[in-house]
């Protein structure tokens, strides 16, 4: 009987969890009422406080989902020991931000900019843990080719521009992404290359 409770808790858990990131996905954290959680999961509303505390509680949850589920697709994209090269960490960061897990970054990112609290702090470190990631590669990139930006000044550099792009593309859809990160990659080829001659 006990096992039964238990997986039945986590089937709820899980519901409520999966329903609080198409929400927030569509529409921002502030849709993400306790109210439509519980509807769109089609269980009591009280269930929200008893699995995550507050609605504060089950959007960091969401958040925290949200930034392992990119890091599985980093990890799955560019593996340690697979092929290295800007171009596959850019695609990555696209494929990244058009998944599910990306449209909660992109409409959780205003609300956290306002302040601070535990949902800032659920994306601060996703967003570190995710930064490392980048450095990691990147380091793995550059090591042969120097006179190129540190690994952590590039991270900053493409992660930044991808925020950029990302919000001016959902702000007005006049900005062809896929053009833009097609550009920021021939100018890290051409500096790759650039930086060879000069070592040459």
């Amino acid at each position: 009987m006990t096992g039964r409770r238990e997986e039945s808790a986590r089937e709820s858990r899980r519901r409520l969890l999966q329903a609080a990131t198409e929400l927030v996905a569509e529409a921002g954290p502030r849709a993400a009422s306790v109210q439509a959680v519980a509807d769109r999961a089609g269980i009591s509303r009280g269930s929200v406080a008893w699995h995550f505390g507050s609605k504060d509680g089950l959007i960091v949850e969401v958040i925290e989902l949200a930034f392992r589920t990119a890091e599985a697709e980093y990890g799955r994209r560019l593996p340690p020991s697979g092929p290295l090269s800007f171009d596959l960490l850019v695609d990555a960061h696209l494929a990244v931000a058009d998944a599910p897990c990306g449209r909660v970054f992109a409409t959780v990112l205003p609300e956290v900019l306002r302040g601070g609290g535990p949902l800032r702090d659920a994306y601060v470190e996703g967003y570190e843990r995710t930064r490392q990631v980048w450095i990691g590669y990147l380091e793995r990139i550059i090591r042969d080719t120097p006179g190129l930006p540190d690994a952590k000044s590039l991270a900053s550099i493409v992660f930044g521009t991808g925020i950029g792009l990302h919000t001016l593309h959902n702000l007005d859809g006049l900005v062809d992404r896929e053009a833009a990160f097609a550009a920021l990659k021939q100018l890290f080829a051409a500096a790759a290359g650039a930086a060879g001659e000069r070592r040459g």
